[in-house]
């Protein structure tokens, strides 16, 4: 089948997604467009049908970067390529995906991203019923063109491929700083630098701008994704082979096999059955707890790493602090409105952001609470709901 659908997912699933069909044998668009969210994605289950689908991720949600690593003895050193990257990683190096990339020179180049943010992605794809050939870094989609870098403007970003498998994910404000630092470094070299711009009126400081044909970002990036050098969709996340029917029969004729030889011992094996139930009883006792502590939470992939990440928004970079002076600030409000109570709490590190939904007897408590902390808060209020004698409310504070 010629016609492909190409989806571009944003970092968090709040992000908007934008999508094209494209008919390779026809070169002409089908259908686009751009999802409010993550959630939205399953709306284009019947538009995939039986075609392709290829997802392209944001290269700032990843480390792209190169290694020394010389091709003599290359094969014996590739399992240590992780280790070489922990300098440069903020976190543990057994918790991100490690992909290798095409060899220049001596140099070979390597994606890391978080096995979280991989499964966020792969769980979006799944609950939307899509099946994905390919993941590939957004900047690495941009044709070179015969040059040796490529850019486009991407709205509030510029993607900036800075080589067969290197680039990078520049915010627009930062970009006049930005560039001119990169093509510093490319200026040691003896080659010229040449960038060819997928948009209009580029100049870089230090390079030559080769205008191409203008398209809608989106075209560009999907006829440059075939030819990406990586695809994030190896290691553990390399989808299995599909087997054939005829395969299919001898495997459930082996599955049966199997399930009958279980049977003719499992009077030894009691113990052992009943070891297993009571781990599957204590590890749906942990999913459900976990989904208590942390409302929102509707899929649990490993509940462990999701347990570690939680705990790290409120350790990490900050936000713990944070999260304990915005509770201990809200102290006055809770003793001055006592029948009011909190339902949950959540704290959002990244956008230093508590949600609250609490409950009262009565809106004019509810209406206290928000005035008290109005003075410390920017504050939020959402629409206050009376169910059996009781006045629900959601709350959004940030700090002022």
């Amino acid at each position: 089948m010629s016609e492909r659908l190409f989806i571009r997912l944003g970092n968090t699933a709040e992000q908007a997604c934008s999508w094209l069909v494209w008919s390779e044998q026809e070169q002409e668009i089908i259908a686009s467009g751009e999802l409010a969210d993550a959630q939205s994605l399953a709306s284009l289950t019947e538009r995939a049908g039986n075609r392709p689908v290829d997802v392209l991720v944001p290269a700032a949600s990843m480390m792209l970067t190169q290694v020394s690593l010389p091709e003599k003895g290359q094969r014996q050193a590739m399992k240590a390529i992780p280790f070489m990257l922990e300098d440069s990683l903020a976190t543990n190096v057994d918790e991100m995906h490690v992909v290798v990339g095409p060899r220049e020179g001596e140099a070979l180049n390597v994606v890391a991203v978080a096995h979280e943010q991989m499964q966020m992605w792969l769980s979006w794809l799944q609950d939307a019923g899509l099946k994905v050939k390919n993941i590939v870094p957004d900047c690495l989609a941009l044709p070179l063109a015969q040059c040796q870098w490529a850019i486009l403007n991407m709205g509030r970003e510029y993607l900036v491929r800075t080589g067969v498998g290197a680039g990078v994910s520049l915010p627009t404000d930062w970009a006049d700083i930005a560039l001119p630092q990169l093509t510093a470094k490319y200026s040691e070299q003896e080659q010229p630098l040449t960038i060819a711009s997928y948009s209009s009126d580029m100049t870089v400081t230090g390079a030559t701008v080769e205008q191409q044909p203008l398209d809608i970002p989106m075209l560009v990036l999907a006829k440059g994704l075939l030819d990406a050098p990586i695809n994030l969709l190896d290691g553990v996340y390399k989808p299995k082979r599909e087997y054939s029917k005829h395969l299919t029969l001898w495997r459930n004729s082996a599955i049966i096999f199997t399930v009958v030889l279980v049977l003719a011992l499992v009077n030894k094996g009691l113990a052992i059955n009943e070891l297993n139930a009571q781990t599957a009883a204590l590890h749906t006792q942990t999913e459900r707890v976990f989904k208590q502590a942390v409302p929102g939470v509707n899929r649990i992939v490993n509940v462990r790493s999701q347990i570690d990440a939680q705990l790290r928004t409120l350790k990490g970079q900050g936000g713990g602090a944070e999260f304990f002076t915005m509770l201990n600030a809200l102290r006055p409000a809770f003793s001055q409105v006592p029948a009011l109570k909190p339902d949950s709490v959540r704290f959002d590190a990244k956008r230093s952001e508590l949600r609250m939904q609490v409950t009262a007897k009565t809106y004019a408590q509810i209406d206290k609470f928000k005035e008290i902390i109005s003075q410390d808060f920017k504050m939020e209020g959402g629409a206050m709901n009376n169910n059996d004698d009781k006045v629900t409310s959601n709350i959004t504070l940030r700090s002022k």
